[in-house]
């Protein structure tokens, strides 16, 4: 039994990185992982010297400004990152299961795969609204060069905010988001304890999206992330990242039971086609495989 759990371990560390090494902020998604969803980039800086312009003729008040430019920021971060991501890097001193298994972003992605961009950030890729009508072209994917660009500009343009001020809680959010695509985890981990602070408790995608970066950067999932997965949970009982890293976690401390009924919930809430769900229904059969053994 427990041979066949390690080899399960494996197996999912296996699937992870082939569905999942898409979105994630370690390494900014280039052109093919974008997958044609691309913002325009020109067309997002239009958006934000229109809304400047606004501002200075007086169309626009303070407070109708800033809540725009979180709106415009909320959508490039979310297309770009791909929403919790599926993958996570084990810590060298991890237990032996969780060294092999390799759970996701934004966590984007993310992307937004997790603004989500992604990691977790990060993730399972955010899915376009039924009403969303298909753009009549594709745009162009912008280079990695540029996206990186337009991410540390955004990050610049949410420090400024946050100086005046510092009680925003949607903008400590974005931030963090924004920092997972950079890979700047640290600052990242700074930003979401940042929102914590201001009110973000009963934010399941901020608690899961914290859980995933302090894994990241402890190699675990147990302690404080656990605790914080727990608390999504409750507050979303089918909370996708949060399932996901609730399932993970379970194949780290060997509950193969636990484990299944999270992936089983998770796979009852995503699009049934998708890529994700494939991928966790094949870790269902893994799993089931290693408890015939």
């Amino acid at each position: 039994m427990n041979g066949g759990f390690l080899l399960l371990a494996l197996a999912l560390c296996l699937m992870a990185l082939a569905f999942v090494v898409i979105p994630l902020l370690h390494a900014p998604p280039d052109a093919a992982s974008l997958d044609g969803r691309a913002p325009p980039l020109a067309m997002h800086r239009e958006r934000l010297d229109e809304l400047d312009r606004d501002l200075a003729a007086g169309t626009l008040t303070r407070a109708q400004h800033a809540t725009a430019l979180a709106e415009l920021e909320r959508e490039l971060l979310d297309t770009i990152v791909v929403a919790p991501v599926l993958r996570r890097r084990v810590g060298r001193h991890a237990s032996s299961i969780a060294a092999f298994t390799s759970v996701v972003v934004l966590p984007f992605l993310a992307v937004s795969i997790y603004l989500t961009v992604g990691h977790a950030e990060e993730v399972f890729a955010t899915q376009a609204s039924a009403g969303t009508p298909a753009p009549l072209f594709e745009a162009e994917p912008p280079s990695e060069a540029a996206l990186r660009r337009e991410f540390e500009h955004l990050a610049q343009q949410l420090q400024g905010r946050l100086a005046r001020e510092p009680n925003d809680l949607e903008s400590w959010v974005l931030l963090g988001r924004t920092l997972v695509f950079l890979n700047d985890l640290i600052a990242a981990e700074r930003a979401f304890r940042e929102a914590m602070v201001h009110g973000g408790e009963r934010n399941p995608d901020l608690l899961a999206r914290y859980a995933d970066v302090l894994a990241e950067r402890q190699g675990s999932l147990t302690g404080e992330p656990q605790r914080l997965i727990e608390r999504a949970l409750a507050i979303d009982p089918e909370h996708v990242q949060g399932l996901w890293l609730a399932g993970s976690l379970a194949v780290q401390l060997a509950d193969e039971a636990a484990a299944r009924g999270y992936w089983q919930r998770l796979l009852g809430v995503l699009p049934p086609d998708s890529r994700e769900a494939e991928a966790i229904r094949g870790n269902l059969a893994q799993l089931d495989r290693a408890a015939a053994e």
